[in-house]
């Protein structure tokens, strides 16, 4: 049995009794056969069903801050799903989803480049039309 939490803001782990040290990896950094017994496919099916949430629900947006620009939230989507999305189709996805995202009223300041608009997470608990991954 494995339980999966998705959570941002993790605290740094720290060994057990059974282990010489902890740490968070990036799973691109590991290699098959790197883990112990079968965690390769613990991990597998973990990545899998995190990748699968992020289609359906709006789970992306709590690995944002409070106010978020639609390229943070498309750069959770890019970590998790490991592709690059086109720029003009996410945005237009998020946006048009009912729900989904809702403007600010305010833009990003004392950047370089035109300001971004700001979102927060809107009130929708599942995405109707899901931000399904590319293949």
């Amino acid at each position: 049995m494995a339980w999966l939490a998705l959570l941002p803001d993790l605290p740094t782990p720290v060994a057990g009794s059974d282990a010489a040290s902890a740490d968070w990896l990036p799973v691109s950094r590991l290699t098959p056969g790197q883990l112990a017994f079968d965690h390769d496919r613990i991990l597998a099916d973990g990545l899998e069903r995190a990748r699968a949430k992020l289609e359906y629900t709006p789970l992306a947006s709590a690995f944002c801050p409070p106010e978020f620009t639609v390229a943070q939230l498309r750069t959770v989507y890019e970590t998790v799903w490991g592709i690059r999305l086109d720029q003009r189709n996410f945005h237009r996805k998020v946006t048009g989803t009912p729900n989904f995202v809702e403007p600010v009223g305010r833009a990003t300041e004392d950047e370089r480049g035109r300001p971004a608009q700001l979102f927060r997470r809107g009130p929708a608990a599942l995405l109707h039309r899901p931000m399904l991954r590319p293949q």
